[in-house]
């Protein structure tokens, strides 16, 4: 009986996980598509989100905590608990990130200054939300090889992030001071979430396969080629 109850809290945790990464994907495309100048989303709504996001993510960390010091979790339950405590903050600076990029939106929408947006950044954007969304149902189908994949699309992400910065500060020099430092944010937010989406990844190949990918982990040159 008590395994049976873990197993039932175990099963609870999971579906927490799933409803608060949902909120964020929500939080992040509706982020963007402010950046983008489209959406119906007020900065105030995503403040409200990341909010229920932050106090959702406190309550997952002490489930999970309290899981560990009454059950002692072995083998496979025990990397199911490191994969949501971890997967769990990564979510919660995701959010952070959404928000960032919604604060930047804002305050390019009020300034004077209208710098051309670079196709680029509307490029990145769709592959690190791609990722994410990726990223997440491979938690769900505990598919390493799903989570392989996205991990292959980081590099793309940082590639287009450094052409949006060469871009803009060619834009700066025109004096669009301002407003172009406002798409460097956004750009580099969107780009910090394509890494956390690859922290998730990693994290989802740790608790299938029991390896450690990260820095350069024993099966990282294989996950690349």
């Amino acid at each position: 009986m008590p395994h049976k109850h873990f197993d039932e809290r175990l099963a609870g945790l999971e579906q927490r996980l799933l409803g608060m990464s949902h909120k964020v994907e929500t939080m992040v495309d509706e982020s963007v598509s402010m950046a983008m100048g489209k959406g119906e989303r007020t900065i105030d709504e995503i403040y409200a989100a990341d909010g229920e996001v932050d106090a959702e993510e406190v309550g997952v960390e002490e489930e999970c905590i309290e899981l560990f010091a009454l059950h002692q979790p072995m083998a496979s339950d025990l990397r199911l608990l490191v994969t949501v405590l971890k997967v769990n903050t990564d979510l919660e600076r995701i959010g952070d990130h959404a928000v960032n990029i919604a604060e930047a939106a804002v305050r390019l929408r009020e300034s004077n200054e209208r710098p051309p947006r670079p196709p680029e950044l509307d490029e990145m954007s769709r592959i690190a939300r791609a990722m994410l969304r990726r990223a997440l149902d491979a938690l769900v189908h505990r598919s390493a090889e799903e989570a392989d994949a996205v991990m292959k699309e980081d590099d793309r992400v940082d590639r287009l992030h450094e052409s949006v910065f060469r871009i803009m500060l060619t834009h700066m020099l025109e004096g669009s001071l301002s407003a172009c430092l406002q798409v460097i944010l956004i750009s580099r937010n969107i780009e910090r979430i394509a890494d956390l989406a690859t922290n998730i990844s990693e994290d989802v190949i740790f608790m299938v396969r029991g390896t450690t990918v990260r820095h350069g982990g024993p099966e990282a040159a294989e996950s690349s080629a």
